[in-house]
């Protein structure tokens, strides 16, 4: 996730300190791994859009690549494969999981 993201109030700060908060808290879950890309990381491929990659018993099967005006679902496994490469690259440049979350609980602190 951009570090934009978690600074970017969408709903006033209220609403934004319920969405970390909330964040924070499912971030505890075994299947959930929360990792900020830093605003100062240099240009990476995750500026060319959000995706999410669908997986099963360990296994890649589907894709879902976000653009304006819709996104659009894949499901041929050369594209899949490159999405996971571009997951891998994004995910290198991004904080360890124990940096992302005090960076989320540092934002929320600076909300008032």
């Amino acid at each position: 996730m951009d570090e934009a993201v978690i600074r970017r109030r969408i709903g006033g700060a209220e609403v934004m300190r319920e969405q970390l908060r909330f964040l924070l808290e499912v971030a505890h879950r075994p299947n959930v791994t929360i990792q900020i890309v830093p605003c100062d990381a240099d240009e990476h491929c995750g500026l060319a859009g959000g995706f999410i990659i669908a997986e099963r018993n360990g296994a890649a099967y589907a894709a879902y690549s976000d653009a304006q005006p819709s996104g659009r679902t894949v499901n041929d496994r050369q594209t899949i494969a490159q999405l996971a490469a571009r997951y891998d690259m994004v995910r290198a440049e991004a904080l360890p999981f124990k940096q992302s979350l005090r960076l989320i609980q540092e934002v929320v602190s600076q909300s008032g």
